[in-house]
């Protein structure tokens, strides 16, 4: 019983010694989470009711509309992995990975407006990382955020132009 206690208590400083380690680690990570960030709290627009006007929150758009956004020249954001941007993206998208934020995001924050419409997207629909990243995004006071759910597969599958990778996407 009392080698019982003596490993209870072990297991008690262990864990509680890892806990400040992983909270300090997190708090001067560039990638580091604010577990007080409210991004559930969102607002987000479906797909049948992008065409109304803005709504403050999240708008899910189709292809069409991401169509739009390239061929009038507002910013994009891929917020896949950097592995996955160099394998192909769309033209002129930034990235901006959602795991991988603290990195990227200087960089891409100068390119923006709070004031302008944003587009995010992904690998495809079963992606959720552009909604996430739209909703970290939002939280810092952008609000006109789309976010295109087909993500790159349906771009590349439907012809669209693609940047980087083989050169054999649709558009090279």
């Amino acid at each position: 019983m009392l080698n019982f206690k003596r490993i209870f208590i072990e297991a008690v400083i262990i864990v509680s010694v890892a806990s400040v380690v992983a909270f300090t680690y997190n708090a001067f990570s560039a990638n580091g989470i604010d577990p007080f960030k409210k991004v559930d709290d969102v607002p987000t627009v479906p797909s049948e009711k992008a065409d109304d006007s803005h709504a403050n929150g999240i708008v899910f758009i189709d292809i069409g509309k991401a169509k739009e956004f390239f061929n009038e020249g507002k910013p994009i954001i891929d917020a896949r992995t950097a592995e996955a941007y160099r394998e192909g993206h769309i033209p002129g998208a930034y990235l901006l990975d959602y795991y991988e934020m603290g990195r990227y995001m200087n960089k891409v924050l100068m390119h923006l407006s709070m004031d302008e419409d944003i587009m995010l997207y992904c690998s495809g629909y079963t992606c959720d990382d552009s909604e996430l990243l739209a909703r970290e995004l939002y939280t810092m006071g952008f609000t006109k955020l789309y976010v295109y759910k087909g993500g790159f597969d349906e771009w590349e599958e439907s012809g669209m132009p693609v940047e980087g990778g083989d050169g054999k996407a649709g558009g090279e």
